[in-house]
């Protein structure tokens, strides 16, 4: 419907803040006419005694100049000095006749003129003093001509140009003392007018508050009961401006909203019994917690794994129900991911092992407000299976292939040595190229067998102290060769104070070798390698640095997975089958340590690895 103008809010509101804003008006020309009078004063303070000032200061700068210039001609003569002597004369004069084109006062006059004849005077002085100077003859008594005649001048002629100074600057002060009596009046005229406004203001807004303010709070009322669940409440305010249009659309609102909510109760309970019958049927146990630590959801699969025979526990503490204290502290602490250290948790269900992968999720609702957690607890005992059957068939496989490979050695080098027959240059090379693969397949047995001794824990290391340091150096000893051959240098950049720890001297040395031989097989001829140790908190670093060409980052993460390697097709890397760095990871992990890669295309790659000083196998 429409609403008449002169009902309406807009022309209330109008007519009370027309005369509001006359009075502005009124109030900011009288503000314009008081601080344009001000800025004049200030003007006129700045046009008139600031460039006096300036030139008297830059005078007496000049006659320092030239005394200066004087003093250095008597001692040197050299033309150098000449012309500044001269050049600040000119620009003595040049200042003086600024100062004098702003003169306003018969006093400034007056200095100025006295300025200009002492300095005539200092002029002629000076030139009898360079007459002095140039005659060998007379050249002795400069010093003292200059002294007793010259400098005198020079100081009285300062002190006048510092009462030139003086004088500009109490003009200005008294200039300053006008525009604050100005500016006072200003402020004074300008509070006077507020003060008006303001009264005016208070009186329009006495007024106004019946039509305005109490038709919104009896709006603001009915709308906080609403919002609190009252909906078969109506408002009430009669009237034809935009409050009583908007009482009428409201109470049309609150209709449709009872409707809306009678039809949502029904849709929500049959949403949520959706979701409890999905819930209940997953395989995989799953605990919903509120904030408070209560039980909102768990289901026949996780009341199997905890051995929950109560009924109903919807509302209950989750540590009344579940003992365990590894999933207690996943669901109290959801955000640190301790659980990421330990991926697997084991459990017994019928004296047989299980092993749950446990997820955690936060129920999102502000901010870094949540509403609960889900856990989830996923039975991945098959794959843990299957992952012993694969690690128990490669170590079998490659327990078998080493017999084999030792026999075929031995007849390759037995071949080699021509004991059974010379042989010519093809088969020669024939023989070379099978020792080679026999070489890798050997290296590939024996990382097998290595890998499958740690995945499956029969590895038996010492755990004695330990010097990095020393296991590095002794390491780089035996792969010195390797380097001079390819041209690539080899650094050691070890720090001094660093501790021993517990730990396997040959398992670690064999991570650096393995990380070492890595750089240098992907570093140019001419490059470097650079191994770096250093301690932090509670763990010695090793660094391993190259100037090779670099890994990608999308390879960076996966590098470290068995039989992974970087190299782009049309090379090769005889030796490697890409499991030395799934080792070197299984030992450092071992020790408790951490193990990454560093890189950027055609800068190098660094290759980092950590063990805690006080190591626990």
């Amino acid at each position: 419907m429409e609403i008449p103008f002169y009902n309406s809010l807009r022309f209330k509101l109008s007519a009370g803040y027309f005369i509001l804003v006359g009075i502005s008006i009124f109030i900011t020309i009288w503000a314009i006419i008081n601080f344009n009078r001000l800025g004049s004063s200030v003007d006129r303070i700045i046009r008139e005694n600031y460039l006096s000032v300036v030139a008297a200061e830059n005078m007496a700068r000049s006659l320092e100049v030239e005394d200066n210039a004087l003093t250095a001609l008597i001692t040197y003569q050299t033309k150098k000095d000449l012309d500044i002597y001269n050049q600040t004369k000119l620009e003595f004069f040049q200042w003086h006749q600024k100062a004098l084109d702003r003169v306003v006062k018969e006093q400034q006059r007056t200095l100025l003129d006295t300025i200009r004849l002492q300095h005539r005077i200092y002029s002629e002085l000076g030139d009898t003093l360079l007459m002095f100077i140039f005659d060998p003859q007379l050249n002795q008594i400069a010093r003292t001509y200059h002294f007793n005649e010259i400098r005198p001048v020079n100081q009285n002629l300062k002190q006048y140009c510092f009462r030139l100074i003086d004088f500009n600057q109490q003009e200005m002060f008294e200039l300053d003392k006008r525009a604050r009596q100005i500016s006072s009046e200003a402020s004074y005229a300008v509070l006077i007018a507020s003060l008006i406004a303001v009264a005016l203001s208070i009186i329009a807004s006495v007024q106004f508050t019946r039509s305005f303010v109490e038709p919104a709070e009896r709006l603001t009322e009915t709308v906080r009961k609403i919002g609190l669940g009252r909906l078969d409440l109506k408002t009430d305010i009669i009237s034809n401006d935009e409050f009583g249009e908007l009482s009428r659309e409201f109470n049309k609102m609150t209709e449709r909203l009872r409707k809306f909510e009678a039809l949502n109760v029904e849709k929500l309970l049959e949403e949520k019994q959706k979701s409890e019958t999905i819930v209940h049927n997953i395989s995989d146990a799953i605990v919903v917690s509120d904030k408070n630590n209560k039980v909102i959801l768990i289901n026949d699969a996780a009341r199997r794994l905890f051995k929950i025979k109560t009924p109903n526990v919807e509302g209950f503490d989750i540590r009344s129900i579940i003992k365990d204290e590894r999933v207690i502290d996943i669901l109290l602490n959801p955000r640190t991911e301790k659980y990421l250290q330990q991926p697997f948790l084991l459990f017994q269900a019928d004296n047989q092992p299980v092993y749950i992968r446990p997820r955690i999720s936060e129920i999102p609702l502000t901010g870094n407000e949540t509403l609960g957690t889900v856990l989830i607890l996923q039975d991945v005992t098959q794959f843990k299976q299957l992952d012993r059957m694969k690690s128990e068939f490669m170590a079998t496989v490659s327990h078998e292939f080493r017999t084999p490979l030792t026999s075929i050695n031995m007849s390759i080098d037995l071949l080699n040595q021509g004991i059974l027959g010379s042989m010519n240059k093809d088969q020669q090379d024939l023989l070379q190229s099978a020792k080679q693969d026999a070489d890798r397949l050997t290296k590939l047995v024996r990382e097998l067998l290595e890998l499958s001794k740690l995945e499956s824990g029969k590895l038996q290391l010492r755990n004695e102290p330990v010097s990095l340091n020393q296991v590095i150096t002794d390491t780089v000893k035996h792969i010195q060769l390797p380097f001079k051959e390819k041209s690539v240098e080899l650094k050691l950049k070890l720090a001094g104070d660093l501790p021993n720890v517990n730990a396997d001297s040959q398992q670690l040395g064999w991570v650096v070798s393995n990380l070492v031989t890595n750089a240098l097989r992907y570093t140019p001829k001419g490059g470097t390698v650079e191994v770096i140790t250093s301690k932090e908190d509670s763990y010695i670093i090793v660094k391993v640095k190259d100037s090779g060409r670099g890994i990608p980052c999308e390879f960076l993460n996966q590098i470290f997975d068995k039989f992974t390697q970087v190299k782009q097709v049309s090379e090769s890397t005889p030796g490697s089958v890409g499991l030395g760095l799934a080792i070197a990871k299984e030992v450092v992990e071992m020790y408790g340590g951490r193990i990454w890669a560093e890189s950027e295309i055609d800068e190098g790659s660094t290759f980092i690895f950590t063990i805690p000083i006080e190591t626990k196998i």
